[in-house]
């Protein structure tokens, strides 16, 4: 197993990045398996103030994001 970590965050328009408002470390049998588990993590982000997700491996490398702009409009 691969150790890996799921932030959410502020993205500002600017593209710089705030402060993890949420952070949770779990592991994973790989990189696929890891966004599979990431996408089950079940997270109120407005209520956090985020708008962008991350998963990073242990060596810090993204591997997966998903911004605001990807999230379905719940008011539509």
């Amino acid at each position: 197993m691969r150790s890996y970590i799921f932030r959410a965050i502020r993205r500002e328009p600017d593209g710089m990045l705030g402060p993890d408002l949420y952070r949770q470390a779990f592991e994973a049998a790989g990189d696929a398996d890891a966004v599979a588990a990431a996408k089950r993590i079940d997270l109120d982000l407005a209520e956090l103030g985020a708008n962008a997700v991350y998963v990073t491996a242990e060596d810090g490398r993204a591997i997966w994001s998903l911004h605001a702009q990807d999230f379905p409009d719940p008011s539509v």
